[in-house]
């Protein structure tokens, strides 16, 4: 049984090295009744920064556009880095199905990060359907949820 957790498009975005990833997932969603707000890349030649990439899907969750946000490059680890100086983001670099539930659950993620080169395309989509259905307990994770919030030292 499937349920959509938003009618909001989920942001999608990846480096040079995740394009064909990313066109898959694209496709993927709209198979599966979710919009998609594409801010890029779409050239497997041009070579450009993850970091760059990684901001348009977080500004897309922080003004409101977006619920939900995909994140891919080569190991995944620039997109979840520069997403989670953010304390509104909560990105989880995920590799197996069974850690999608759980970073929904317990951590309320909002990007899916996903390494291009390190995930093969079937594996990915099993790890987008648990993401995009899974929702957050409440309960002791809302109360890390909220204590998490209040890490945020960027103003100091």
């Amino acid at each position: 049984m499937s349920r959509k957790l938003t009618e909001k498009p989920v942001a999608i975005a990846s480096d040079h090295r995740g394009v064909a990833l990313k066109r898959r997932l694209s496709g993927w969603l709209g198979a599966h009744g979710y919009a998609s707000t594409d801010c890029g890349v779409d050239d497997e030649a041009a070579r450009v920064d993850a970091m760059d990439y990684a901001l348009r899907i977080v500004t897309e969750i922080k003004e409101g556009r977006s619920d939900f946000a995909i994140g891919i490059c080569g190991s995944g680890q620039m997109m979840a880095i520069t997403a989670n100086r953010f304390p509104f983001i909560r990105a989880a670099l995920l590799h197996t199905e069974a850690e999608s539930a759980p970073a929904r659950e317990h951590g309320d993620a909002n990007i899916l990060v996903l390494g291009a080169d390190t995930i093969d395309g079937a594996a990915a989509e099993d790890i987008l359907k648990t993401f995009l259905e899974t929702a957050a307990l409440g309960e002791r994770y809302a109360a890390r949820r909220a204590r998490l919030a209040r890490l945020d030292i960027s103003t100091t």
